[in-house]
C-alpha cells in the first residue's frame, strides 16, 4: 500500500488500525507479543488480511461496546524477522482490552502459535530491528563478527557497509578477509602501518582464543567541527574486523572502547 500511486490511493480506505485498497486487500492492526530470553516480552504491531466484509463489521463496532466481542481470521499481511515464513501464516485475533487493539492468538500446531507461546533468543529478535532500541543488544554484523549495538543507536546497511549511528556517536564497521597464515598481530599491524602518530593513547589487548587486539584515538575534523576517533581493529586467523567510533564528546572514550572490547569471534 505505500507504493501506491496517487490514482491508485483514491481506491484506498482507512486509518491507523483498519486499512483497505482496491486491488491489494483489507486489513486491521493487531499486537504480537513475543516471549524473550531474560524476561522480557516485545510487542509488534502487524497487520491481519482479513475478508472485506469482516473489515466492515469490524470498522462498525470499533468505537462501540460490541467492540469487546469482536473475533477476527485470516493471514499476517507483514514480514517480520527472524520468521521467515510470517507473511501469509494464518492467524486469529481477539480484543482483549477495550482500550487496545486486538492480540493475535493461533491454533496449536502453526507458526503463530510458535511465535505467541515459545521462548525467543533476546539478541536475535532485538538485532533485527534497525530503528534505535532503548536497550544495549548483542548484534551479528556477519556470519563471524558480533557486537554491542548500545542503545540508542539505529542499525544502518548499505550494500556491504555496517554502521550504528545516533545523537552525538556512530560506529562504523569493515570486516576484513586477510591470508590466513599471517598471524593476527601481524595483519594489525600491516593495516595502521601508515596511520597518522599523532594520537591521545592506544591499547593492545589479546581477547579468548587466537583475538588479537589493538586500539588508537585521536581528534579529527569533521564537519568543520571536532570529533574523536577510536579506531578499533580485532583480528582472527583470516580475519580482521576494523572499527571506528566517533564521538562528539571526548568523555565518550570510555564507550568507544567498550563497543571495541565488545567485538567477538563467533563460530559461524
Amino acid at each position: 500500500m505505500l507504493v501506491l500511486s496517487a490514482e491508485e490511493r483514491e481506491g484506498s480506505w482507512g486509518n491507523e488500525h483498519l486499512r483497505a485498497a482496491d486491488g491489494v486487500g483489507a486489513f486491521v492492526r493487531c499486537l504480537m507479543p513475543v516471549r524473550l530470553t531474560g524476561g522480557g516480552t516485545l510487542e509488534y504491531s502487524v497487520w491481519l488480511r482479513v475478508p472485506a466484509d469482516v473489515l466492515r463489521h469490524a470498522s462498525a463496532v470499533w468505537e462501540a461496546p460490541e467492540y469487546a466481542d469482536l473475533r477476527l481470521e485470516g493471514t499476517v499481511a507483514n514480514a517480520v524477522q527472524p520468521w521467515t515464513d510470517m507473511l501469509g501464516a494464518p492467524a486469529r485475533a481477539e480484543v482483549r482490552d477495550p482500550e487496545s487493539i486486538p492480540y493475535l492468538v493461533a491454533d496449536e500446531g502453526t507458526l503463530m502459535h510458535r511465535v505467541l507461546h515459545d521462548e525467543w533468543d533476546r539478541d536475535d529478535v532485538l538485532s533485527r530491528l534497525t530503528h534505535a532500541l532503548p536497550v544495549p543488544v548483542r548484534q551479528r554484523i556477519t556470519a563471524r563478527w558480533s557486537l554491542d549495538r548500545s542503545a540508542g543507536l539505529e542499525l544502518r546497511r548499505h550494500q556491504e557497509r555496517v554502521s550504528f549511528g545516533g545523537p552525538g556517536r556512530t560506529v562504523h564497521l569493515d570486516p576484513l578477509g586477510t591470508p590466513a597464515r599471517t598471524a593476527p598481530a601481524e595483519v594489525i599491524r600491516e593495516l595502521t602501518a601508515d596511520a597518522p602518530s599523532d594520537r591521545d593513547g592506544e591499547l593492545t589487548e589479546t581477547g579468548p582464543g587466537e583475538a588479537h587486539r589493538y586500539a588508537f584515538w585521536r581528534p579529527a575534523l569533521g564537519d568543520g567541527r571536532i570529533v574523536h576517533n577510536l579506531h578499533g581493529f580485532v583480528a582472527v586467523p583470516g580475519e580482521v574486523l576494523h572499527l571506528v567510533c566517533v564521538y562528539d564528546d571526548p568523555a565518550d572514550l570510555a564507550w568507544a572502547q567498550h563497543v571495541w572490547r565488545s567485538v567477538r569471534p563467533e563460530k559461524g
